[in-house]
């Protein structure tokens, strides 16, 4: 195990494994700080008091080390050691990070088990503290070792030497040890950080960046502020629904400005550097704060996942990844296909479609079916208008609240909440089947821990297989049908590889798979159609971000689709081109460009259930029916909440049948 590889598993929680918060510059020079170290102990560089020295240049075959002795010896000019880590943690800091998960990722040591898209500790080095190796042996946990040298004077090794003058540079420390242990630590650990040139030049450069950090907090003005009426704000500009908004505002104004909504004022945060701050730090930095409450409310729940945050909110999407994942819809794809086929049967040939609602329909009902064991196709309707009218007025508020009494929302509130207590009052049935699903691991929670789970929440949480599509997978897969319908070479291209994949039947989850061509279209409309433009948060704690201080308590917007419209993501990004997710280019792999679930603690629990679902859907409605638009004349207009969707003008009809 590489140092860059025990740093990172020093940076995280000894116990649940997740990231300690620490500034991305910061985790940088000290990555720099460990390969450089590696080199000097492999005899690759010698470090003088002047300059760094490469001693020998042949390659170790080491993906994290190689690079970094290739650039040391492709340079013609000696340098000092500050120089070398101050550019490869520049140029290389960043790869290191990614390269040494991986590789952890690679080993069993590190595995995204929350869903969360950051990989914590696998439960079983968590339980045992220690870490298997490539060559069959283990390697005990870092944080002991390294406790043990600076609480129970163990001799250290180079290697421990090396991590502890790392650690200590980065003022990692201050979050391992309590103020005693601190206090009593501090001649041990500044004695080892005097050790080695290398570990001075790191404590150096991290004390530098947070003097200039610190300047620039000092020196900081409030951000620019989008353009708008006095009273209503950017209000209007916001609900004409132009998906590329806050792309052309974060080109005049920066990665942050401010923006005013129907009084209300928020911090938009945006580009790139946003989507990678938002991945590495949304669990320490930002919550979903109150934006949630009145809608849980009215569920009468006390908790609900969506508005859920910390080791709570972490530990209710493991108890429900396996209930939204890939897995399940990719064994369950014959009832996927029945349930399309069932919808479109209903629709008389000729007869004009409303694109969003039937997809909306499928969508819901395909969810209810496979996650919660419960054909929904009754309850639908009520489910669509109640959970629609509820985050318009309770979640976006932008709509008044007395729409909560009207009569029709009344009885569509209740026929849902009817849907959720049958579906939990069929699972408790004694006679049924084996198989289980989504409500069946809900209902297994509450026996087994009734805090965290009371009865009083399984209606709201049985509601979440049902309302998650009906708004996010139905839009994609709205949106795309449009583009298929527009681009006629690329619906003949679509229809071609569902024509294969049914050939023999139903699909096969291979054949599902080989789907390139429509995997491709699907990942470009969620590019150019994105059904999350900008996610809401509030800033848990004060941080610093784009040369401004967020204060804790800030409303933020975090406009996560930006740099899908961006040209040095997306070259040409207003060009429709599913050439850009081909290996060669790959686009959509540049850290930060490409969010179609969003990024975080937060990401979509059932972004691979949707990638399936969408894919199948339009590949089984091209497979039976040849579809046109309604009227062929109709361009896109977009429905900008509470998700963007298509509006009601998007319609398209069935002008033939193919054969199922």
């Amino acid at each position: 195990m590489r140092f860059a590889e025990e740093l990172l598993l020093l940076m995280r929680d000894g116990q649940t494994g997740e990231p300690l918060p620490l500034a991305p510059q910061t985790e940088r020079i000290a990555f720099a700080g460990a390969v450089l170290m590696e080199l000097e102990l492999a005899r690759r560089i010698d470090t003088e008091v002047d300059t760094l020295v490469l001693h020998d240049p042949t390659p170790l075959g080491d993906d994290l080390l190689d690079p970094v002795l290739a650039d040391i010896a492709g340079e013609a000019r000696r340098h000092d050691v500050s120089y070398w880590v101050e550019r490869v943690a520049e140029r290389r800091g960043e790869k290191i990070r990614e390269r040494a998960i991986a590789r952890l990722v690679e080993q069993g040591i590190l595995a995204d088990e929350g869903g969360g898209g950051l990989p914590a500790l696998t439960r079983r080095v968590s339980r045992v503290r220690r870490y298997p190796l490539a060559d069959g042996t283990w390697r005990d946990d870092i944080h002991l070792r390294v406790m043990r040298v600076l609480l129970a004077d163990d001799i250290p090794d180079p290697g421990d030497i090396v991590i502890i003058s790392l650690a200590n540079a980065c003022g990692l420390f201050r979050q391992l040890l309590s103020p005693a242990e601190l206090e009593a630590t501090a001649d041990r650990t500044a004695l080892i950080g005097r050790m080695d040139l290398l570990g001075q030049a790191v404590t150096r450069l991290v004390r530098r960046h947070e003097r200039a950090a610190e300047e620039a907090r000092k020196a900081a003005h409030r951000p620019p502020e989008m353009p708008g009426l006095r009273l209503v704000g950017s209000v209007l500009e916001v609900m004409e629904g132009e998906p590329a908004l806050f792309a052309k505002y974060y080109r005049e104004l920066g990665p942050v400005f401010r923006i005013r909504l129907l009084g209300r004022d928020y911090t938009v945060l945006a580009g790139p550097e946003a989507n990678r701050f938002m991945a590495r730090e949304e669990r320490f930095h930002l919550s979903t704060g109150d934006l949630w409450d009145d809608f849980r409310r009215e569920l009468g729940a006390s908790r609900f996942l969506l508005g859920m945050d910390g080791a709570e909110h972490h530990r209710m999407r493991r108890e429900l990844r396996d209930g939204f994942s890939r897995a399940l819809i990719e064994r369950r794809i014959p009832d996927a296909v029945r349930i399309v086929r069932k919808h479109v049967d209903g629709w008389k040939s000729h007869e004009p479609q409303p694109g969003f609602h039937v997809l909306q329909r499928i969508a819901g009902d395909q969810l209810g079916t496979l996650a919660a064991g419960t054909p929904a196709a009754a309850y639908l309707d009520d489910v669509i208008l109640a959970f629609k009218q509820m985050m318009m007025t309770l979640v976006v508020r932008s709509v008044p609240g007395v729409l909560l009494k009207a009569p029709r929302f009344v009885r569509a509130r209740r026929r849902m909440l009817e849907l959720c207590s049958t579906v939990v009052a069929e699972h408790r049935l004694p006679d049924r089947p084996e198989a289980r699903d989504l409500i069946d691991d809900l209902i297994a929670l509450h026996r087994t821990d009734p805090a965290f789970m009371p009865e009083t929440d399984l209606a709201a949480c049985t509601l979440i297989p049902f309302i998650a599509g009906i708004d996010t997978s139905a839009s994609a897969a709205a949106f795309m049908l449009y583009v298929l319908l527009t681009h006629p070479e690329l619906q003949e291209r679509v229809r071609a590889e569902a024509d294969a994949a049914f050939a023999d039947g139903l699909p096969t989850v291979e054949k599902l798979r080989a789907l390139d061509v429509t995997h491709r279209v699907a990942m470009e409309t969620l590019r150019v159609y994105p059904v999350f433009r900008a996610l809401r948060r509030r800033a848990a704690t004060s941080f610093d971000f784009g040369g401004f201080r967020i204060p804790a308590g800030a409303e933020l917007f975090l406009a996560i689709s930006v740099p899908h419209f961006l040209p040095e993501c997306f070259p040409e990004p207003e060009r429709f081109d599913i050439d850009r997710y081909l290996p060669d280019r790959a686009e959509h792999r540049q850290p930060g460009a490409y969010a179609p679930f969003g990024f975080g603690a937060h990401r979509c629990l059932g972004a691979g259930f949707a990638e399936v679902q969408i894919a199948l859907t339009v590949a089984t409605l091209l497979h039976d029916n040849v579809l046109e638009m309604d009227p062929p004349s109709y361009r896109m207009k977009i429905v900008p909440a509470p998700f963007q969707s298509p509006d009601a003008g998007f319609q398209f009809r069935v002008t033939a049948r193919r054969g199922g």
